[in-house]
C-alpha cells in the first residue's frame, strides 16, 4: 500500500466535464488555507481513497493560491485512476496531493510556440494563461481529432487569437515540420501529448537555434542490457540493500525500510529521484538527457556497476 507521508488532503470542490473523455477537477484545502505555490508546467500527484496513484499537470492559474485544477483524461485501459474519477469521485470527495514538482519548466526565450495534442492541452494551457500576461512573443497550436474534443473552450477563447485550434478531423494529420520550419530563431517549443504526436515531433528537422522541451505520457521504450543484481550502500541511513535481478532498486530500497518516494513507476514523473554519490547507474528512464548524470530514478534505473552509493 503506497504511503501517503507528504501529502496533503484536499477536497474537490468542483468536478466539470471539459469534453466526453475530459473532467477537470478543482481541489481545495478543507481550511481553504494557501497551498504550495507553484509554476507552469507543474505537476502533482494524486491519490484517490482507492490508493491508486497518478501524475496530473496542473492547468489552473498559478496565482490562485487556494485551489489546483487538473484535468483527468478517461482512458480505455485505465489501470483504476481515471475510472474510479470518472465514475464515482464526487464534489466533496477527499483526494491525496503531494506538493507540485516541475520537470517540464518554461525557460526563458525571446518567443515560444506551445503545442499541445489531447490531453496534453492541461500543461501547455498554464503556460500559454502565463505567457499572455507578459510582453513576449508566443502562439499555440492545439490539435484535436474533432470540435467535441476541444477541452476548456472558454479558458481558450480568453487567450485570444494566439491560440490555434487543429481539427485533424477536418483539416487532416498538421505538418508538424512545417510549423517548426516557420519559427523565428531562438523560439523555444513545448509539446505535451500522446507518444505518436512526441515521436512525430522528434522526428523533424528543429530550426537552429530553437529547442525543443517534450513531456510525455509514456516512458520512452528502450532495450536495455539483461537485469544483473548489485549493491545499494546508502550512505545517510547506513544501509546496505541487495538488489535482485528481478526486483527494481526502489522496491529493493523501500522493503529495507529506506525512505524514497515514487509515484508512477516507469521512470517519467521524477518523485523517486536520489543522488548517485558513486558507481555508475544504468539510466533507463525518460527524463535523464546526459547518460553521465548523478541523478537517477530507481523506479526504473538500475547499476553498471557492482555497488551504487546512494545520498539516502
Amino acid at each position: 500500500m503506497r504511503s501517503r507521508d507528504g501529502m496533503m488532503p484536499l477536497v474537490v470542490r468542483e468536478i466539470t466535464p471539459q469534453t466526453p473523455t475530459i473532467v477537470s477537477l478543482r481541489l481545495e484545502r478543507p481550511d481553504a488555507a494557501p497551498l504550495p505555490p507553484w509554476e507552469p508546467g507543474a505537476h502533482v500527484d494524486l491519490q484517490l481513497v482507492t490508493r491508486h496513484e497518478r501524475q496530473y499537470s496542473l492547468c489552473g492559474d498559478p496565482a490562485d493560491a487556494g485551489s489546483y485544477r487538473i484535468g483527468v483524461l478517461r482512458e480505455p485501459l485505465s489501470r483504476g485512476g481515471s475510472h474510479y474519477i470518472h465514475r464515482f469521485l464526487r464534489a466533496g470527495s477527499t483526494v491525496y496531493v503531494r506538493p507540485p514538482r516541475n520537470l517540464f519548466a518554461l525557460d526563458e526565450a525571446p518567443a515560444y510556440l506551445l503545442l499541445a495534442a489531447g490531453i496534453g492541452v492541461t500543461p501547455i494551457l498554464a503556460m500559454a494563461r502565463h505567457l499572455a500576461a507578459r510582453d513576449v512573443p508566443w502562439r499555440m497550436v492545439y490539435l484535436v481529432r474533432s470540435r467535441q474534443d476541444v477541452a476548456f473552450t472558454a479558458d481558450l477563447g480568453a487567450l485570444g487569437d494566439a491560440v490555434h485550434v487543429h481539427v485533424s478531423g477536418e483539416r487532416g494529420r498538421l505538418d508538424l515540420a512545417s510549423t517548426l520550419a516557420g519559427v523565428a530563431a531562438g523560439t523555444h517549443v513545448y509539446a505535451c501529448g500522446p507518444t505518436g504526436f512526441i515521436d512525430a515531433l522528434g522526428s523533424c528537422p528543429v530550426p537552429e537555434g530553437c529547442r525543443v522541451h517534450v513531456e510525455r505520457f509514456e516512458p520512452v521504450r528502450r532495450e536495455h542490457r539483461p537485469n544483473e543484481p548489485f549493491t545499494a550502500v546508502c550512505t545517510r541511513s547506513g544501509t546496505s540493500v541487495e538488489v535482485p535481478a528481478e526486483r527494481t532498486l526502489l522496491s529493493a530500497l523501500q522493503g529495507a525500510g529506506v525512505s524514497v518516494s515514487g509515484s508512477c513507476l516507469s521512470g517519467i514523473c521524477g518523485s523517486c529521484a536520489v543522488r548517485v554519490l558513486g558507481g555508475t547507474p544504468e539510466h533507463r528512464d525518460s527524463l535523464t538527457a546526459d547518460e553521465s548524470a548523478t541523478v537517477m530514478y530507481p523506479c526504473v534505473s538500475r547499476a553498471l556497476s557492482p555497488i551504487l552509493e546512494l545520498d539516502v
